[in-house]
């Protein structure tokens, strides 16, 4: 498998923020729809909703990684085929707004499919971890 960092870009960023913040919204529904309905009082939503709903975030992450390494997963996978890879990107000299006026904003869209799963696996750690972490934290306190 390739190194991690030498598929990550940092035009790659806003697809890892975007994606978190939607699944941290995501996964807040969740929590308050299983604290509504599904809960009997017996455990707190920090307990409970928070440590299932990270723990299935975690293994979207772990979907994501054995995607990096080629594993497909049937019925999700649909289209396989390598989609064109963008132009070289510019490295400028000076970072100041005006040098990157003419630049294109990158969308999820058109990352490869091994940075599309790379964004998918950075979003899943980035809200699943903690959110785990606060679940076991909440059922040992």
């Amino acid at each position: 498998m390739k190194k991690l960092r030498s598929i990550y870009k940092s035009d790659m960023f806003h697809a890892v923020l975007y994606k978190s913040f939607s699944r941290l919204v995501i996964a807040a529904c969740l929590c308050l729809l299983w604290q509504r309905f599904v809960s009997d009082g017996r455990f707190t939503i920090w307990e409970a909703p928070c440590l299932a709903v990270g723990a299935a975030l975690l293994g979207w992450a772990w979907v994501g990684y054995l995607r990096l390494d080629g594993i497909r997963v049937p019925f999700v996978d649909k289209d396989k085929e390598l989609s064109a890879q963008r132009g070289a990107r510019k490295r400028h000299a000076t970072h100041s707004m005006a040098d990157f006026a003419d630049e294109k904003i990158v969308s999820f869209d058109e990352l490869s499919p091994q940075e599309k799963a790379l964004c998918s696996m950075l979003a899943s750690l980035i809200v699943g971890v903690p959110m785990t972490a606060i679940g076991i934290a909440a059922s040992i306190l």
